[in-house]
């Protein structure tokens, strides 16, 4: 039975919001978190910790299963440190990897609620620095991730580019629930905790052009390691469920978070006025310029109000008339522009 003491110790050393307590054992056996208040007080290596806890590891464990040390970290429940020993993760790490793998077992609408907010406010924090610095026009650091609007060519162009593609699921999307689109659209070049799955590229840009056909847009969140390796990801994002449209919408960062590289061109001779951009555009910058929607296509008139584009090209990709030109714009923040034009 666990002890009141033993539980604040946990949530304590984990920094679990208040209002999971009650719902603590959805997300925690009670072998992990002796586990970390094991490790809060001594860190250990995986042998050490397979070998403390084996008595309390259920006997009809599988082969798979049955390296207690390995399934902890791969759920985001301990971190590998740099000599090789483990300590306690925290509640974000714990969060992103259950959201994703383990679903939202019996957790009340209100509290998934209450904890997508609690970790949208932790990502806002991650990068307040970061959006300053845009904002002032600072120079970026190439090893640090920001992401940026790439179009759809340029997202094929950046996966013929890197070394290894892992398949993950969508945390954003995981976390938020807020649409009905594919969670497998997270294209991640690094194997974090090393339970992605690795894909060849041309399965990777199926995946691309499919969520580009879904309206999703493309997004290259990317760095450049000291080994000059390309590191990060493309994510295909929602306006719905993207943390990173969310901060952008709460820090007045709508250019900068991801970051605008292109602006959208109205050919408006071209125009048939089917409505298609009106649709794939997440950020209503394409709208019918009369009130009755219910107007026959060829009375419509569509308008284009150029301030509210982000450059993410879905519009384009989407038009059956060739329409609208994605045209480029001076961004000196850009590492994408770097990566594929030098």
């Amino acid at each position: 039975m666990r002890s009141t003491a033993k539980l604040k110790n946990f949530l304590s050393v984990f920094e679990i919001p208040d209002f999971i307590e009650p719902w603590i054992d959805r997300f925690f056996e009670e072998i992990e978190i002796e586990l970390v208040i094991r490790l809060a007080d001594q860190p250990l290596d995986r042998n050490e910790i397979n070998k403390t806890f084996r008595s309390a590891i259920k006997s009809d464990s599988s082969d798979a299963n049955s390296d207690f040390a390995t399934r902890a970290y791969r759920k985001g429940i301990i971190n590998r440190r740099d000599d090789g020993r483990f300590e306690p993760a925290d509640f974000h790490a714990r969060f992103d990897k259950w959201a994703m793998f383990e679903g939202w077992q019996d957790i009340p609408d209100d509290i998934r609620s209450q904890l997508n907010a609690w970790e949208l406010n932790y990502y806002e924090r991650q990068h307040e620095e970061q959006i300053a610095g845009l904002k002032k026009g600072q120079p970026r650091e190439r090893a640090r991730i920001y992401p940026e609007y790439i179009l759809l060519q340029e997202a094929e162009a950046l996966l013929d580019r890197v070394t290894h593609i892992y398949l993950m699921p969508c945390n954003c999307r995981s976390m938020m629930q807020k649409c009905t689109q594919s969670v497998y659209t997270c294209l991640r070049f690094e194997n974090d905790r090393g339970i992605g799955w690795k894909i060849s590229k041309s399965r990777a840009k199926e995946i691309v052009r499919t969520a580009n056909k879904n309206s999703l847009m493309q997004s290259g969140e990317v760095g450049i390691a000291t080994d000059r390796t390309i590191i990060g990801a493309i994510c295909n994002c929602c306006a719905d469920c993207c943390f990173p449209h969310k901060l952008a919408e709460h820090r007045n960062a709508q250019q900068l978070w991801p970051l605008s590289r292109y602006v959208a061109r109205y050919l408006k001779d071209r125009c048939t006025a089917c409505g298609r951009c009106i649709k794939r555009c997440s950020f209503q910058a394409f709208t019918f310029a009369e009130k009755n929607q219910a107007a026959k296509p060829q009375s419509r008139i569509i308008h284009f109000n150029q301030n509210l584009c982000r450059g993410c090209g879905v519009c384009s990709t989407g038009c059956p008339e060739e329409a609208i030109e994605m045209t480029g714009i001076e961004c000196k923040q850009s590492l994408i522009n770097k990566i594929l034009i030098g």
